[in-house]
């Protein structure tokens, strides 16, 4: 079965570094009570069975990527019984399993670990492979493999909801869309947005290796509770969306330390369109090139109104896969060698994403529990999606709060740089809620006390990080 653009380039990215889990996405779920292992095995066998995705294998034919789906679904269930263990070791080997590369050729993109240091206490790590998986779908996973769990200990069969279309129906609508006229034309309008523009590029602590690691790390920051009340009702003013306003104060920083004044970032969008593939488990997933343009005299306000505006208008042309787009020849690299982007900022909403197992607050590694059949389940912070890039900003916005985390090339960037960057972000989004009509080049980037220690040390408030 053919494969739609993201998942060939997720397979490119696979062939290149096999053993890297950049494109794990997983969950941890702490499990007190006592689990019973063949309910739990049935559950992911139904689980696999609700979703094709989920037992598929994925190979290459006469040159050419392909899903091969299976039509008994492959055994993924492990039990690592580490009695005894203590909490520090216990979430050390949960951590491992989360960690560990997929085979896609061989057992597929879903594995599911329990952990456990006693019969009644262990660690449910769920991994799926980019591959077959966005933020829905993970949500999807957890709910049906929990809800088919309690069904079987009450007895009965697992009553998950019928499949109402199979991601096979969007690889196809995909390429009909690419190769019709709308397509093309959509092609043509995005071939003009890109005309001219070069990827986002911070300073790096390292030369970019010609062959990436895809190895990472992450720097978490919570934004103060007081900055995202005005955050968002500053946003509200201006007429644009929170998000909007923190990619545009993300643009003016990335300006301010660079003097780049047009750029591309890399925004993530759903391709997720619809009640029929609201319950399909999948990779719709489209990474929209978003350009910034500043120039002298530009205010935040009209930054963050254009940031709204380009942002709409990828969207208007989502549907065009950005794998199948390259730079112009003459935009600073060579066409089609190169990403179109080095760095992407997304934000997602945890009230409508977890609802199966509350998210834990921020600084908190283990969340509020949720009861299931008998057991008490809740979520452990788990950084994840390490190295895929340059920079990766995951706002994720609760109802009064936004964590941040910046993922991290560690072939580039030393993890202190990335602390300075947040740092730095912060301060933006404190000077612009305050002033959002201030001049994008009168936006401080140091407080006082950083300006006082960099005016003893002889420096100027300039373009480094």
């Amino acid at each position: 079965m053919p494969l739609s653009a993201v998942q060939e380039a997720l397979w490119a990215a696979y062939r290149i570094a096999p053993r890297s889990p950049a494109y794990n996405t997983v969950l941890r779920l702490r499990v007190r009570g006592g689990v019973d292992i063949d309910l739990l095995k049935r559950a992911v066998r139904a689980v696999q069975e609700r979703h094709e995705q989920l037992r598929s294998l994925f190979t290459e034919v006469e040159g050419r990527p392909c899903r091969i789906l299976l039509e008994e679904a492959p055994g993924c269930f492990a039990l690592h019984d580490l009695t005894g263990v203590g909490e520090g070791q216990l979430l050390t080997a949960s951590r491992q399993a989360c960690l560990a590369p997929f085979q896609l050729e061989t057992s597929g993109p879903l594995r599911v670990v329990l952990v456990r240091r006693s019969p009644h206490d262990g660690v449910l790590v769920i991994a799926v492979h980019h591959i077959v998986n966005d933020f829905v779908s993970r949500a999807l996973i957890v709910r049906d493999l929990l809800g088919a769990y309690t069904d079987l200990a009450a007895g009965a069969d697992p009553q998950l909801p019928p499949p109402t279309a199979s991601y096979a129906d969007h690889v196809e609508q995909e390429r009909r869309y690419v190769g019709s006229a709308a397509g093309q034309e959509t092609a043509a309008r995005w071939g003009r947005l890109l005309a001219g523009a070069v990827p986002a590029e911070f300073p790096l602590d390292r030369p970019r290796p010609a062959v990436r690691s895809y190895e990472g790390d992450t720097v978490q920051r919570q934004l103060p509770a007081d900055l995202v009340s005005s955050l968002t009702r500053c946003a509200e003013s201006v007429g644009v969306t929170p998000f909007a306003f923190v990619l545009a104060a993300f643009q003016a920083l990335f300006h301010r330390w660079t003097g780049q004044d047009d750029f591309l970032l890399g925004v993530p969008a759903t391709t997720r369109v619809g009640r029929r593939v609201s319950e399909v488990v999948g990779c719709f997933t489209n990474t929209l090139p978003v350009r910034a343009r500043c120039h002298p005299g530009l205010t935040f306000d009209d930054l963050a109104v254009a940031a709204d505006r380009e942002v709409l208008r990828g969207l208007r042309d989502g549907r065009y896969p950005s794998a199948l787009l390259s730079l112009p020849t003459g935009a600073g690299r060579d066409a089609g060698r190169a990403p179109l982007y080095h760095m992407a900022l997304f934000m997602v909403d945890l009230e409508k994403m977890y609802r199966s197992v509350p998210r834990p607050p921020e600084g908190v590694m283990e969340g509020p529990s949720a009861h299931y059949a008998g057991l008490r389940v809740a979520m452990i912070d788990t950084p994840q999606q390490e190295g895929q890039m340059d920079l990766m900003i995951r706002l994720e916005r609760g109802r009064t709060t936004i964590s941040a985390a910046y993922s991290y090339s560690t072939d580039v960037f030393d993890r202190g740089s990335v602390e300075r960057l947040a740092d730095g972000f912060e301060r933006i989004l404190r000077a612009v809620v305050r002033t959002p009509g201030m001049p994008v080049a009168e936006i401080p980037l140091t407080d006082a006390d950083d300006l006082a220690e960099l005016l003893e040390l002889g420096i100027s408030d300039g373009h480094r990080m």
